[in-house]
């Protein structure tokens, strides 16, 4: 299995340049005014200039209007657009109109029991499905891996596990959860906030080490 690794949480240029050389499948960068990992327009736009091209750089929002979702990844060039929070019924056949095809659409779904996956089965317009912790994006809280392979009985496109994840226990969540990636924000930070290099280049290496094995 072949399974791609988020980066999640870049408030700098040096954290994303950081996280690129550590081999990040993509980066998120967080727009949620309620978030203490939170960044401006200028910020993502820099931060965008700063990638290399082939590294997708994804915007995270919390119950963000359809203009705002919009001016952001226009501002910032985003890839793809990760929705926390309310999510209009219509939201995501808006943003196709609005942005095109080709930046991808990601729905979070905060799970905290199997009751948890029938949110998942409404989001089929969406082309990945976060499945995060019950306390929400980085938070640092985990939930019953398990529930991932479930959660492929209601999605078809891409599952992604979140929630507590660290270099200690990626390799194990990925072969209990079988996802299509995985997304660490608060597991690869120093105690100043920032993203840790150490841990960034552990995370991705152990996550890697599953791909190795062809699990």
């Amino acid at each position: 299995m072949s399974v791609r690794v988020k980066l999640c949480g870049v408030r700098r240029v040096a954290d994303a340049l950081l996280c690129a050389e550590a081999g990040a499948d993509e980066l998120g960068v967080i727009f949620a005014p309620s978030s203490k990992r939170k960044i401006t327009h200028t910020e993502g736009s820099a931060i965008r200039d700063a990638l290399p091209a082939h590294i997708p750089l994804v915007g995270v929002f919390k119950d963000a209007t359809l203009d705002e979702l919009v001016s952001a990844q226009r501002s910032s060039r985003l890839s793809a657009l990760q929705l926390h929070g309310v999510r209009p019924p219509s939201i995501a056949r808006d943003l196709r109109a609005a942005l095109g095809p080709s930046v991808k659409l990601i729905a979070a779904v905060h799970v905290r029991d199997a009751d948890s996956l029938s949110a998942v089965a409404a989001l089929s317009d969406f082309d990945r499905v976060l499945l995060d912790g019950p306390q929400g994006g980085g938070s640092g809280t985990s939930f019953d891996w398990t529930l991932v392979t479930r959660a492929r009985e209601h999605f078809r496109g891409e599952l992604f596990l979140a929630g507590g994840l660290t270099s200690r226990n990626v390799a194990q969540a990925i072969r209990t959860a079988r996802p299509d990636g995985v997304d660490v924000a608060s597991g690869i930070e120093g105690a100043d906030g920032f993203k840790d290099p150490t841990e960034a280049r552990a995370f991705v290496t152990a996550a890697r080490s599953v791909n190795s094995e062809g699990a």
